[in-house]
């Protein structure tokens, strides 16, 4: 598998796999609202329904307020849906007067939980994983910058999203036979479904944990053949030595330390505790009373579902190995969090082949 990240990663973007004209690929802010509702997809085997996502352009808010919907043929051609007959206001910020701010109708919790039960219409959310992801896509939609309209078009529930700066973002739920996996890029053969499901996991995890308050943990991860002779931890270091994005910068091939699959999904449990935005402070100071994370957070699902595809898709029997920062105790060893930590590095061997999963803590 060829390395996958998030599709809003600033470096080594993911490939898109829709292939959007260049006047309509979505921002970084949309892309979170699709990821989620592709991985909603991926989570929820039963029922009928389909995802439909249509980013967009139109007028910044501060150039155009949406006090009232605009006209159903203008809403027609910004969502790319003929159909349109009319619209609703779920939530628009508009402001009073010059130098005035830009205020909603009614608070954004409330406008997201009328969101749950729209999109609990179409999609049946059947376990508490789902549930929570739901809540995360209808909070997103609903705020803190967002205009949203519900759109009159048919059946299913047809949304369309703008955020402060014009970009736009349609997204349609309508009922299907069954329900309908998100796209892949068929040159990635039997992985192809697997790469966008860890490229979505990538998306949110880098949304909700933050290095500070410029630079989010990224996440990485490829697939690749060790060379002939080569074998275990000793070999995947060797692997990563050379094919890493910056191999080019370093000489010496790093030591890897054994780990079990119950120890990966401690320490990133553990990294997310750290880097959570829900409980950033600015600083590591007083960390042996930082907060745990709830214990139905999305953040444990992601890492939890991440974990799990990797470790299927490698083998029960894969061996492990970590390098750099992969906190296994808490609090962390206090030469840990002193030292200066910019990534963290597992490897999973199984034959000849090699995972790498790369934690990337830069700033």
């Amino acid at each position: 598998m060829d390395l996958t990240t998030a599709y809003t990663d600033a470096w080594l973007n993911q490939p898109d796999p829709v292939g959007w004209p260049e006047d309509r690929r979505p921002g970084n802010q949309e892309w979170v609202l699709i990821a989620a509702v592709w991985l909603l997809a991926m989570w929820v085997p039963s029922g009928g329904w389909a995802a439909v996502p249509v980013p967009g352009k139109t007028k910044a808010r501060s150039d155009e307020q949406w006090p009232e919907p605009p006209a159903p043929a203008e809403l027609a051609q910004l969502a790319d849906l003929p159909g349109v007959t009319g619209a609703r206001i779920l939530t628009s910020r508009v402001s009073p007067g010059p130098g005035r701010p830009f205020v909603p109708p009614r608070a954004d919790e409330d406008t997201a939980a009328e969101l749950v039960t729209l999109i609990s219409e179409v999609v049946t959310a059947g376990d508490t994983r789902a549930q929570t992801l739901l809540r995360y896509l209808a909070g997103r939609l609903a705020g803190p910058y967002s205009d949203l309209l519900r759109l009159d078009a048919g059946d299913g529930l047809h949304l369309l999203h703008r955020d402060t700066w014009g970009k736009t973002l349609r997204l349609s739920l309508v009922p299907a036979r069954t329900v309908q996996q998100p796209p892949a890029i068929p040159a990635d053969g039997p992985d192809a479904l697997l790469r966008t499901r860890i490229a979505c996991l990538a998306t949110l995890l880098s949304e909700l944990l933050w290095v500070n308050n410029n630079n989010p943990v990224n996440f990485r991860f490829q697939i690749g053949r060790l060379d002939p002779g080569d074998a275990g931890v000793e070999g995947a270091s060797r692997w990563w030595a050379s094919n890493r994005e910056d191999a080019d910068e370093y000489d010496d091939v790093e030591e890897f330390h054994p780990l079990s699959a119950a120890e990966l999904r401690t320490g990133l449990h553990h990294l997310a505790r750290l880097h959570l935005l829900d409980l950033f402070t600015g600083d590591w100071s007083g960390i042996e009373e930082m907060p745990e994370v709830p214990p139905r957070h999305l953040i444990l699902f992601l890492l939890d579902d991440l974990l799990d595809l990797i470790v299927a898709r490698m083998g029960a029997d894969a061996r492990l190995g970590y390098t750099g920062f992969l906190p296994l105790t808490w609090p962390p060893p206090d030469e840990d969090l002193e030292a200066e930590v910019e990534h963290a590095v597992v490897v999973l061997t199984a034959g000849d082949e090699v995972a790498v999963l790369e934690v990337d803590l830069g700033c």
